[in-house]
């Protein structure tokens, strides 16, 4: 069986951070990549995915990226995260076809309810009770 994959964009472990113990629970294959290329590849597995991209230290890039999956990828659910002083990019995240967009005042462990929901969304395998338990 093919879990859905949780692949988290970031050029430090804080996301990747929060969302492991989530990930395991779910049995979600979650790679952590710093460029893009790498995230493209997986993507062509076909498997359900969720993008989480962090935003803000090379925002060209980064936004590049979420418009390169909204278009080559549909059905991959993009959730953009970013700090306070990037908050104007949020109108722009939703244009480049972000499902979520999480800035502050919002708290950053909202993550784990929108990555969940998002997941459910996304028709993966779901674990039953027993496999929940090992």
């Amino acid at each position: 069986m093919q879990f859905p994959q949780l692949l988290i964009c970031e050029a430090d472990d804080r996301l990747k951070d929060l969302l492991q113990a989530t990930a395991a629970t779910h049995r979600w294959a979650l790679r952590q990549l710093r460029q893009p290329e790498s995230c493209l590849r997986l993507l062509r597995r076909g498997r359900p995915s969720i993008l989480v991209l962090r935003v803000g230290r090379r925002l060209e890039r980064e936004l590049a990226l979420l418009e390169r999956v909204s278009w080559l990828y549909p059905d991959t659910a993009a959730v953009v995260v970013g700090d306070g002083e990037h908050a104007p990019l949020a109108d722009l995240a939703w244009n480049l076809g972000a499902r979520y967009v999480l800035f502050p005042p919002q708290p950053r462990d909202r993550l784990l309810d929108v990555v969940a929901g998002l997941m459910g969304e996304a028709g993966g395998p779901k674990p039953t009770p027993e496999e929940r338990k090992r």
